[in-house]
């Protein structure tokens, strides 16, 4: 069990199994070259197209019902969710091989026995243990949706002898679903579309959260070895023995500035989707509802809640750890026994050191302010639902 265990939190374990799950593979390099990160286009696009569809059948309803806000906030979270599954898994596509380069620049000071490794496995281990219990949210999420209205259309079958479908949304198809094998058939579609949610959430956000998780690391190991460097350095070398130190330093602010151009446009629709994403699952727990599957709700604003705090508490993370070496760069070394020609030497590198790392998403900074700017707009757009319905629908 405890192999298991062991394999479950190895490097990229949760990431590489559920992207598996889709037909894409997240090493195609082969002694350098590029491989095909898109193993398997059929299952791929099977799942893409069975997602699609879903979210035009969700329009379709929201546009019949655009009238009635209880029916249309319900819509809408199911819909924003495709939508941001569709959009992420597009943008991973086209960056995918971008995304795994990322991976191994981010993995490469911590490959041989350096500071900072032992802390980096354990942290590496902390996040794939989060990675799993965010799978499991997911997994739940998605085995909730479907099995808890097919269990209530079972029991109903069983004790009235009427076969009438039950569903966890409202949706507007272009088939007859009372018909048992019509049924069936649309349950087999929906396995499609919830493995795509379940997989394409799990792998791209915990992707981002273990190479925010890497990041951080590699600020905390220049901060250690630069404590290394002060009490093992020779005074008499003209650099003090710094610049290692700044060219790795260098070498960390390309690897960020590459993080933001690969994963921005991902972490724009993130934060764009879950804000009002935030709004529809708010408006399940206080609108009146009816047939509501609160054991997929409850997994679902989990899944969310989680989500959020991957991107904006992973980039905080980052910031903090830079910040941190910043502030240590500067007490470190002892300036005011510098000769003029050391102090003009080392200008630059600290200056350049005191400059704010910070994780965008086009117009968005990740990070806390980010957080509670969230919140307070999902409120905003709740109390407005609210009055809405308190005014035309209660009337």
């Amino acid at each position: 069990m405890s192999k298991l265990i062991e394999v479950f939190l190895g490097n990229l374990w949760t990431q590489r199994f559920t992207f598996a799950r889709m037909g894409l593979d997240l090493q195609p390099y082969n002694n350098g070259k590029k491989g095909k990160v898109l193993r398997s286009p059929m299952l791929y696009g099977i799942m893409f197209l069975a997602t699609g569809f879903e979210l035009c059948t969700v329009c379709a309803f929201m546009v019949q019902h655009r009238n009635q806000i209880v029916l249309c906030s319900e819509a809408l979270m199911h819909g924003l969710q495709m939508i941001s599954s569709l959009l992420k898994m597009a943008i991973f596509l086209a960056k995918s091989h971008d995304l795994v380069a990322l991976i191994q620049l981010i993995e490469t000071p911590f490959t041989d026995e350096d500071l900072g490794v032992s802390e980096w496995r354990a942290q590496s281990r902390r996040g794939q243990l989060m990675a799993a219990i965010y799978f499991m949210m997911c997994a739940g999420t998605s085995v909730s949706f479907l099995l808890v209205p097919v269990a209530l259309t079972m029991l109903k079958y069983h004790s009235t002898g009427e076969f009438a479908p039950v569903s966890s949304f409202r949706v507007l198809l272009p088939y007859d679903v009372s018909q048992p094998h019509i049924y069936a058939m649309d349950c087999c579609l929906m396995v499609f579309v919830l493995a795509f949610f379940c997989c394409s959430t799990t792998g791209v956000d915990t992707l981002y959260g273990w190479c925010a998780l890497g990041l951080s690391s590699q600020y905390h190991r220049l901060g250690k070895q630069l404590m290394w460097i002060q009490e093992h350095s020779d005074p008499t070398r003209y650099d003090l023995g710094l610049s290692g130190l700044f060219a790795e330093h260098a070498r960390l602010l390309r690897l960020v500035r590459n993080f933001n151009i690969t994963f921005m446009e991902i972490a724009f629709v993130e934060v764009v989707v879950i804000c009002v994403l935030y709004c529809s699952v708010i408006c399940q727990y206080i609108m009146p509802h009816t047939d509501q599957n609160f054991a997929f709700l409850g997994f679902f604003s989990m899944v969310v809640t989680t989500q959020l705090c991957i991107y904006l508490f992973g980039a905080e993370q980052v910031r903090l750890e830079a910040e941190g070496f910043s502030r240590k760069l500067y007490e470190v070394i002892p300036w005011q026994k510098l000769s003029p020609q050391h102090r003009r030497l080392l200008l630059f590198p600290l200056q350049r050191a005191q400059h704010e790392t910070v994780l965008g998403a086009y117009f968005f900074v990740l990070g806390r302010p980010l957080l509670v700017w969230i919140f307070r707009t999902a409120g905003s757009f709740t109390t407005l639902l609210n009055a809405l319905y308190a005014k035309y629908e209660t009337s």
